[in-house]
């Protein structure tokens, strides 16, 4: 079920009156319908970053010259540039046009994704809501690791970026459910964030016009059960990344292993991934997830 076809369940359907999740959801589909709807934008030096990169004569020198606009930004580009995941020869770049030129355009944007989405959902510590921010942060990035390292290992490695974008976006309809807290506070605590939060994203995505098929994959990321045709795909990558995330932090890792196992997981499956290598493949990636985690935390 996509998330306009479930906001018009939710309409049909006979609601109490007073319901704050569907007054939540209406505002928002009726915002979303009528292209009214007030997404948090990029903040502008971001912006003009993306849209250049949406030019395919953009040069890697006039790139460069841009991000020395946003020096937050410079700072994460010579990072990642000097990363394990970029630097296996262990040559230090200091310069950001070389830095630029060593990660190409589809890094960089991903750089620029993840310092604006920072900045565009920050609140101070002193808030009520930091503490899950800084959560779903974290989850964002790790994610990101995950879905670029599964990328190149199931031969994938031409769609490593955009599943790396993925990841850093998976988490945004969540980020913007909580910066309305204020607002609708029931809501937020209610278990339909879990439900919805993925349509949502969705369309903050398409808003800020990032490709059909990451938006597509950040909607069906909770639907274990989605059967396509096909070559494995974003959404594949995507579940399984979230699933190693958990399988990370739980104490008891071999018993996702084995809930996976009863379970029909047709995106494991796709991706060449069984109950008896999961585990190590998830342990196999560990340097360079935390390579990736500690350049853009």
């Amino acid at each position: 079920m996509t998330f306009l076809e479930g906001i018009t369940m939710l309409r049909n359907a006979n609601t109490p009156a007073g319901n704050v999740a569907l007054d939540f959801l209406n505002d928002f589909a009726a915002d979303l319908s009528s292209r009214d709807i007030e997404l948090p934008p990029f903040p502008d030096v971001y912006s003009r970053i993306l849209g250049a990169l949406n030019d395919p004569d953009l040069s890697l020198d006039r790139l460069a010259k841009m991000v020395t606009a946003a020096p937050d930004l410079c700072v994460r580009i010579l990072l990642l540039a000097n990363s394990a995941l970029y630097n296996r020869a262990g040559v230090e770049v200091v310069d950001i046009g070389v830095a630029v030129s060593r990660l190409g355009a589809s890094a960089v944007r991903n750089a620029t994704v993840s310092v604006a989405t920072r900045e565009m959902f920050n609140c101070p510590k002193s808030s009520p809501i930091w503490k899950q921010l800084e959560g779903l942060r974290s989850a964002s990035v790790r994610t990101a690791a995950y879905t670029s390292v599964l990328a190149d290992y199931v031969g994938m490695a031409e769609m490593r970026d955009d599943a790396m974008l993925t990841g850093l976006l998976h988490n945004v309809g969540h980020f913007y459910i909580l910066t309305k807290s204020k607002q609708f506070p029931e809501f937020v605590e209610e278990m339909s964030i879990e439900q919805w939060m993925p349509g949502i994203g969705c369309a903050l995505i398409d808003n800020w016009g990032f490709s059909e098929e990451i938006a597509r994959a950040v909607e069906v990321q909770n639907d274990r059960d989605g059967v396509h045709f096909g070559p494995a795909n974003l959404a594949d990558l995507l579940k399984a990344a979230k699933l190693f995330v958990r399988m990370v932090d739980s104490d008891v890792p071999e018993s996702l292993v084995e809930e996976t196992s009863r379970e029909d997981a047709p995106y494991l499956a796709k991706l060449d991934i069984r109950a008896d290598n999961m585990l190590d493949i998830c342990n196999g990636f560990a340097e360079d997830v935390q390579a990736f985690v500690s350049v853009l935390k």
